[in-house]
């Protein structure tokens, strides 16, 4: 039932205290001790409604937080509005299960909060849902623990290539700088997500992508119009694609086997891994195009004048390698990976400006926007938008992972396609049956943006009230469907997992 099925997971959440928060019923959620499904983009006010429940009856770790806490008090009065009752009542969630949620993971120290990168993010209020959530792990003490949350720092990195401060200056904000400070500084890049007003406002007339998918933005119909309206647009990858059919220039990208490359393991390895086969026709690797274009644009000194093995000895900077310390036959280098002492804050503190765990975010009160982890409705719900709701009943979560797809890729391979032919929208037996829909008919998903076809999944997997579509469809985008206008305002993350939509079934 999951798309991956990690049995270690699974022996583990059998053995040990487990909570599992999914509004689908996955093997890992029946191992699970406690299984919360909230309706999807209410993640942060059950976390909020946790902290209640821990701060209430006083299982917070008191002593860590009078010492490493910023803006707690006005984080507890915050959480004071979440009891129980509340939560239940905007998740879904029984009170009773959120209270049970809370104990089990207060009184099981040391404990670890995991979170999918994009579960919990891909949410019109997805920032703060995100903190709201990884502050329970402050406020009970399971920070830089060991079977807590730790940081990387014992991690190898290579160095970074990015162009220099003047080099940037010179190319001016990077996109999306002016409505999102806060990820564009700390990120360090711009937020893709603006690319079509920014097409439509003329602020971009010329895009050079590789491996770009237009399907991965929301309504992404409206970025597809952009595209074929610019000045210029290339693309590179393998195959055709429905972001190829857009472009006026189609580079050939040779496969992992035609290029050479440089691994880096996080965990303590580096090696060069040298090409297997010579491309074929014109591809190239990605590197290589990215150098000749530096070429074309008199930048060569920028791009090592095109020297594969002197940008490796550049990333190898202070890892203490170069490139000719590394075997040509791929055998991989260890490299000494210093574990990091626990409670690394005892010494030097948290990376924040007031160098404690912020409940009140400083960063971004400086920016106006609330310190506070606050909760917010999707932007597309049936609280906030009821009208719309009126017509959209069900709420849409996508992007689901496939056991036989990567995101967009593998669907033109026949062994691939015979394993799972067709995309499927899941969704349960009483939203099915007063639709008169059966498994496995045709139904039209839409939303006000638009409308796809898919065929209906019918499972009691799925929470009631929920449709759950994939994504990577290029005869059905869903996300076609998913408002581009419901961004996260911190971070500019769309709403992939949280919109609405209705389902007819079709004949």
């Amino acid at each position: 039932r999951l798309p991956y099925q990690d049995h270690h997971l699974l022996t583990d959440a059998s053995e040990v205290p487990t909570i599992v928060v999914d509004p689908r019923r996955t093997p890992l959620a029946e191992a699970a001790q406690i299984h919360l499904q909230p309706r999807p983009g209410t993640d942060g006010a059950l976390a909020l409604g946790m902290a209640n429940v821990i701060f209430r009856e006083g299982l917070e770790d008191r002593e860590f937080l009078r010492d490493y806490a910023h803006g707690l008090e006005a984080f507890q009065r915050y959480v004071s509005g979440f009891a129980p009752e509340q939560t239940a009542r905007i998740t879904g969630v029984p009170a009773k299960r959120v209270a049970s949620a809370a104990r089990l993971y207060a009184s099981s120290r040391p404990a670890q909060v995991t979170i999918s990168a994009c579960a919990t993010t891909h949410h019109s209020n997805g920032f703060q849902n995100h903190r709201a959530i990884l502050l329970l792990s402050a406020i009970c003490g399971n920070l830089d623990v060991e079977g807590g949350n730790r940081p990387w720092g014992h991690r190898v990195r290579e160095a970074s290539v990015d162009l220099g401060p003047e080099e940037v200056t010179s190319l001016g904000p990077p996109l999306g700088a002016a409505g999102h400070p806060v990820f564009v500084t700390h990120y360090g890049e711009g937020q893709a997500m603006r690319l079509s007003e920014a097409i439509e406002a003329e602020k971009v007339k010329a895009v050079f992508s590789i491996g770009m998918n237009l399907m991965m933005w929301p309504n992404s119909g409206r970025l597809k119009r952009a595209l074929e309206s610019l000045e210029f647009f290339s693309v590179c990858d393998f195959f055709e694609t429905p972001t190829a059919s857009v472009a006026a220039v189609f580079f050939p990208a040779a496969t992992h086997l035609e290029r050479e490359a440089l691994i880096v393991s996080g965990s303590g390895t580096v090696r060069y891994r040298p090409a297997a086969l010579v491309p074929r026709g014109q591809a190239l690797g990605d590197s290589e195009l990215i150098f000749e274009m530096a070429r074309a644009l008199g930048m060569e000194s920028q791009f090592w004048d095109g020297d594969m093995q002197a940008s490796f000895d550049a990333r190898l900077a202070g890892i203490g390698l170069s490139y000719a310390d590394l075997p040509r036959s791929g055998t991989p280098v260890d490299v000494q990976v210093t574990e990091s002492p626990e409670r690394g804050y005892l010494e030097h503190g948290f990376g924040t400006p007031t160098g404690k765990v912020e409940f009140v975010s400083t960063i971004l009160e400086d920016e106006g926007y609330e310190g506070l982890p606050i909760y917010r409705e999707p932007y597309w719900s049936p609280v906030s938008t009821p009208d719309l709701a009126d017509r959209y009943p069900l709420v849409l979560t996508s992007g689901s992972r496939s056991r036989t797809y990567t995101h967009s890729q593998g669907r033109q391979l026949d062994a691939l396609r015979s394993r799972e032919p067709e995309p499927l929208a899941q969704m349960n037996p009483a939203d099915a049956e007063s639709r008169s829909i059966q498994d496995g008919d045709e139904v039209l998903l839409s939303s006000p943006l638009g409308a796809i076809v898919l065929k209906a999944r019918v499972t009691d997997l799925l929470l009631p009230g929920v449709v759950s579509a994939p994504h990577g469809w290029a005869d059905a985008d869903v996300n076609l469907l998913v408002p581009d206008a419901g961004l996260d305002p911190i971070s500019g993350f769309p709403p992939f997992k949280s919109s609405l939509c209705q389902v007819q079934r079709l004949g």
